[in-house]
């Protein structure tokens, strides 16, 4: 993990509690940018200032749930979490594969 030790300064200095309340406000950031997105996409399509703009949103926002998120698997675990997260790829691709 690239950022593990920085991770590690932020949960010990900000406690894990405190982190895992952070890492629901962002990914409930996100969620809106997406509906946001797809909104605009929708409705708005034409106007490309505004689709640019919410674009960039979700680009910052997935920065920042990619990083309390990787924050997560500190707190729980990263081994079991890669272990399922290549688990749960394989199953996928033997479903688009119709096995």
């Amino acid at each position: 993990m690239k950022f593990a030790k920085e991770y590690e300064m932020f949960i010990k200095a900000k406690g894990q509690d405190s982190q895992m309340i952070h890492c629901i406000e962002e990914m409930s950031e996100l969620t809106k940018e997406i509906c946001k997105y797809m909104r605009v996409v929708q409705f708005d399509s034409a106007n490309t200032e505004k689709l640019e703009k919410v674009k960039q949103n979700i680009i910052e926002e997935t920065a920042d749930c990619l990083n309390f998120l990787e924050q997560m698997q500190l707190i729980f675990g990263a081994e079991e979490v890669d272990k399922l997260r290549q688990q749960k790829i394989e199953r996928t691709i033997k479903k688009l594969q119709g096995k």
